[in-house]
């Protein structure tokens, strides 16, 4: 009894850390994967605001900045729509 236990322990450790490094090896190459392709093949971003003439402008600088903020200026505002 006392064998069968350490052997489903030891296969329930050796599970768990085989899971963690593969999720951990995931996660790193997916990161140096969008790091390189940002890097290497940016978005071309055209600006599509047109129409700011609609938009307040007290809460076009209250967006813009709050992007900025969240972003730490990395963000850019592409379009802003009403949602109806």
């Amino acid at each position: 009894m006392n064998e069968s236990i350490n052997t489903s322990l030891t296969l329930l450790g050796v599970g768990m850390i085989t899971v963690f490094m593969v999720l951990f090896f995931v996660v790193i190459v997916g990161n140096i994967l969008i790091t390189f392709v940002n890097r290497f093949f940016p978005e071309e971003i055209k600006p599509t605001l047109k129409k700011t003439d609609e938009i307040n402008p007290s809460v076009l600088a209250a967006i813009t900045a709050s992007v900025e903020v969240f972003t730490k200026g990395k963000g850019k505002i592409n379009q802003i729509a009403k949602i109806k």
